[in-house]
């Protein structure tokens, strides 16, 4: 018969053994040079998205000799105009338009709008619609319009209108 010390010899014996075994198997892998790995992917999609916003409207002022209303004179300031865009896109200028005159002005101005960006777009005064390529980004227009007339604009309220549109090219 054996002595109860060593039969508590015997039971921790297999307690030790049993920890060393799990110790080899969880390192068993890395001692294998096996790796677990997994790939993790995102995905997304970018569309087509140009966006106008006026950051302020213009203001008109009259030259010297009064036959001309600009934002281009001393006392007007150009439209800023911004146009957000993912991709390559078209910005339309169109003609413009005098949208208010005073009363009694019976003339029949000329009128152009030209502008100038902060990426370097830059169209000297054009009558007609007028087109600009921008890229992907934030471009800044400043606007400006002017109506012209042989004879001088009489006192009251002038507003002159223009549409700038943004889209794919063709």
């Amino acid at each position: 018969m054996r002595d109860s010390t060593q039969f508590k010899e015997i039971q921790v014996f297999p307690d030790i053994k049993y920890l060393l075994l799990m110790g080899v198997l969880a390192m068993a892998p890395l001692l294998s040079g096996l790796t677990n790995a997994a790939t993790v992917d995102w995905t997304g999609t970018v569309a087509n998205s140009c966006v106008v916003t006026v950051g302020s409207n213009g203001v008109l002022g009259l030259s010297l000799d009064g036959k001309s209303l600009s934002s281009d004179q001393a006392t007007g300031m150009p439209a800023m105009v911004t146009v957000a865009s993912t991709t390559t896109n078209v910005v339309t200028f169109s003609q413009p338009t005098l949208a208010l005159r005073a009363t009694g002005y019976l003339g029949t101005p000329a009128m152009y709008t030209k502008e100038s960006s902060n990426k370097g777009h830059l169209k000297d005064w054009q009558p007609i619609s007028y087109q600009e390529t921008i890229q992907s980004g934030d471009t800044v227009f400043d606007f400006h319009a002017k109506a012209q007339d042989e004879n001088t604009f009489p006192m009251g309220i002038y507003r002159m209108s223009s549409e700038v549109t943004c889209a794919p090219p063709n």
